[in-house]
């Protein structure tokens, strides 16, 4: 009987998830880092908006 750990059976490793679909967006000023990552079934469109209300209240703290 083979020794089984994190490759799997016999050495073998599944294959890796598919990539995901959501919108991701990095962004970085200075000190300031913003990570935002929707949710799969979310338009880009609504993504980038919620984004750029973000901006738009940190700009609004300086």
């Amino acid at each position: 009987m083979g020794f089984r750990d994190d490759r799997g059976f016999r050495g073998h490793r599944p294959p890796p998830p598919p990539p995901s679909k959501a919108a991701h967006f990095r962004i970085e000023d200075g000190d300031t880092r913003i990570d935002l990552k929707c949710a799969e079934d979310e338009p880009m469109k609504a993504c980038a908006d919620l984004l750029l209300q973000v901006m738009d209240r940190l700009q609004g703290q300086n």
